[in-house]
């Protein structure tokens, strides 16, 4: 039974690209945008890993479904990314992650991703996931959620899952100092659960409670929700009075033959419209391919070729990926210039 949904991360991206706008510096557009990448692949991943368990579980009386549990209690915050729970009162705590390039575990369980040049060390998932757990278990102690029988507690076993993305490569040592088997791609996390509940004995029977008490129990965690906001603004020390330095938008056309810079399109100062429409109604939004105006009247696309245009600016051009931007080095303002096929 799914219980609570994933919540939407669409207002956090329309901050990021509303922030990307403004005339900012060198340094807090690539701030921003990489945290806005970071989002929208975390928020892509989690989704994937929605997907695998909603398939499975969110029609079953006997399994409760919570996506993005976000919990605050005793000044400890723990964003819980999905929770699964059966009738024997196991509690799954999923965390989900993307390791584009792989992860390697070491034997003494350090985590390891690929950056293309060389392994770099990152906080372990799995002890951060721990620290999930601690903060979920003091909430359902000290709030007294838990199902009883006879007026006494039923025991909650909590499962400290990490779930990875079923395209990225998992190394893991032959021998290790401990357990790594709750390492587990999205997409295998099923029959993993299949297994274990295959070994459940006739000592563990007591514990089973029925699909009325995992419902009430599922809900009164899933109230203990409370939604997060963030300061984009304050985050990356942009100020109010930068709101009003709105970045001039130039029409400038950049073909993928021909990446030329162009000093008259440059210095041009035609507002632009919509390709489809001719609307100059136009929002400016990141996606794969890189900054692109989005139309608010026929909700076509057009992609975004500007830059600083001040006179005395210096102007660079930075690669990142297959993306090359027209960034100025003075006002910090930064454009899409070339997106190669």
């Amino acid at each position: 039974m799914l219980i609570k949904s994933k919540d939407g991360r669409l207002e956090d991206i329309q901050e990021l690209n509303r922030l990307l706008s403004l005339n900012i510096t060198a340094k807090q557009r690539f701030s921003i945008e990489r945290e806005l990448k970071c989002l929208v692949s975390g928020d892509r991943n989690e989704q994937n890993s929605a997907y695998y368990l909603d398939f499975s579980y969110k029609d079953s009386l006997n399994w409760a479904l919570i996506h993005d549990l976000r919990i605050e209690h005793r000044g400890r915050v723990a964003q819980i990314d999905h929770l699964l729970i059966n009738r024997f009162l196991d509690v799954y705590v999923l965390e989900s992650k993307n390791y584009y390039y792989g992860i390697k575990i070491t034997e003494e369980g350090e985590f390891l991703v690929w950056s293309g040049k060389g392994y770099q060390a990152i906080e372990s998932p799995f002890e951060q996931n721990q620290r999930h757990i601690q903060a979920l278990q003091s909430s359902i102690a000290d709030r007294n959620l838990g199902p009883k029988r006879l007026g006494f507690a039923i025991p909650i076993s909590f499962r400290n899952v990490v779930l990875v993305s079923p395209t990225s490569n998992v190394l893991k040592p032959k021998a290790a100092t401990f357990d790594l088997s709750p390492v587990i791609k999205a997409d295998a996390f099923v029959s993993v659960v299949v297994k274990s509940m295959e070994k459940k004995s006739i000592i563990e029977a007591p514990k089973l409670v029925g699909s009325d008490t995992l419902r009430d129990f599922s809900e009164k965690l899933a109230r203990l929700h409370r939604p997060g906001s963030i300061d984009y603004a304050a985050k990356f020390g942009i100020s109010n009075t930068d709101t009003i330095n709105i970045i001039q938008v130039p029409t400038i056309v950049a073909s993928p033959a021909s990446p030329e810079y162009s000093s008259a399109a440059h210095e041009s100062t035609d507002v632009v419209a919509c390709r489809k429409c001719n609307s100059p109604k136009l929002e400016i939004m990141y996606g794969k391919f890189g900054y692109y105006f989005k139309c608010g009247v026929c909700d076509g696309n057009t992609p975004i070729k500007i830059a600083c245009g001040t006179a005395g600016h210096n102007e660079r051009i930075r690669k990142d990926g297959k993306n090359f931007f027209r960034e100025c080095s003075d006002c910090g303002s930064s454009s899409v210039y070339f997106v190669n096929p």
